[in-house]
């Protein structure tokens, strides 16, 4: 049997990952993320300008005989942004978590993609596609329902990381996968490498969620309301900073769609602007209070005299996003600094590199970054075969 695995998107950027794993019957393709694409964008035109990943199958009347499904690892857009321009029904497997995350963005209208018939995979567990097989494996990013996928064909073994860390809530997942890798070598290992794309900067220390919690909680030791613009699909800390602002007794107020999708994600008791609490409460006594506000809801920061605003990965992310300049320029008015109390969903280099020493996998591909020749070359450097691929270059295994 041939298996050819086909690198469609991703070799070069941050976003828009998508690999193809097919036989002569079977093809499963491996997230299926998007880079920026103007909203009124039609499928020919992003297939055309290579935005879309070269599969005019899914998104054109040109028709497949090939059992398709789609495995997506995570909720980032730039890992399943791409669904909304499908246009023929395509199974699309996900966790629960991110399942139950899906149905609740799309109820609010944040995502919608018709066509995408989604499933669930559950971790540990096999899924077979033709004579494909698929397994998630549970991992740390900064998304709940965050997975690994290998696929298998009887004969090779091939992997996906995903997005991944090694310095989050949940470490113990990422050793999980690599020591099973191990035992397991496979033939091809796509590893990401966002943190290889920017510079070394010995001084910027690195912020970890813990970091987050630590400098939220040093915040709420003041007498005046606490703002925080955090990222609506980080449940896991969403729910992190509730706890910790319970602890020390104040309420955390949580516009529509973040009360929504924490309600939707299990969470309780959870605090609502305009439902439980108005904005004339937290006048009144505003060291009671932490109020979650997204940019687009800036203006209601103006019934508050003072304020501390802690920046949490919210929107706008940072200064290549022009509202960026517009939030930093509305603080700086009201005379307010700007906390950025983040921390990054990706590893670490020295934590790629020990992911990559790990797995030892018979071939390693760097992606997802905007310099994988960085990473390529520290793998080398510690006796890594790796392999950088271009777009639309196809690896066969007979």
């Amino acid at each position: 049997m041939t298996t050819t695995v086909t690198v469609l998107n991703g070799v070069d950027t941050i976003g828009g990952n998508v690999v193809a794993f097919e036989t002569q019957t079977a093809r499963v393709i491996m997230d299926f993320g998007i880079n920026f694409a103007p909203a009124d964008s039609q499928p020919d035109d992003l297939l055309i300008n290579g935005v879309l990943p070269a599969l005019p199958d899914l998104f054109t009347d040109i028709a497949s005989d090939k059992q398709t499904a789609i495995f997506i690892s995570h909720l980032h857009l730039d890992h399943m942004g791409a669904l909304k321009y499908l246009t023929k029904l395509t199974p699309v497997y996900m966790t629960t978590e991110s399942a139950t995350l899906y149905a609740e963005l799309s109820r609010q209208d944040l995502e919608s993609a018709p066509n995408a018939q989604v499933q669930v995979i559950a971790p540990n567990k096999d899924v077979q596609i033709g004579d494909l097989t698929v397994r998630a494996f549970a991992t740390d990013h900064d998304i709940m329902g965050a997975v690994m996928f290998e696929v298998t064909d009887g004969q090779h073994r091939f992997v996906h990381s995903g997005d991944v860390r090694y310095d989050g809530w949940h470490p113990e997942r990422v050793t999980a996968w690599t020591q099973y890798l191990h035992e397991h070598r496979p033939d091809l290992f796509f590893i990401e490498g966002t943190e290889f794309s920017f510079d070394d900067d010995t001084s910027r220390q690195r912020r970890t969620e813990a970091t987050v919690l630590t400098d939220f909680t040093n915040a709420m030791a003041s007498d005046e309301l606490v703002v925080i613009n955090p990222y609506e699909r980080n449940v896991e800390r969403l729910m992190k900073l509730s706890a910790a602002a319970r602890q020390v007794n104040r309420k955390l107020v949580w516009d529509e769609r973040f009360a929504g999708i924490l309600r939707a994600m299990g969470a309780s008791n959870e605090i609502m602007l305009g439902q439980d609490v108005t904005v004339a409460d937290m006048q009144q006594q505003p060291g009671r209070y932490v109020l979650q506000n997204h940019f687009d809801n800036l203006h209601l920061l103006d019934a508050f005299d003072t304020f501390s605003y802690l920046h949490m990965n919210g929107e706008p992310l940072g200064d290549y996003d022009p509202r960026y300049a517009n939030l930093t320029a509305y603080l700086a008015q009201r005379g307010v600094a700007l906390q950025l109390a983040g921390a990054s969903g990706h590893a670490t280099p020295d934590d790629l590199l020990r992911i990559a020493v790990e797995v030892d996998a018979k071939m390693t591909v760097p992606w997802h970054s905007f310099h994988p020749e960085r990473e390529a070359e520290a793998l080398r450097q510690i006796g890594i075969e790796t392999y950088l691929p271009k777009k639309g270059e196809t690896f066969t295994f007979e």
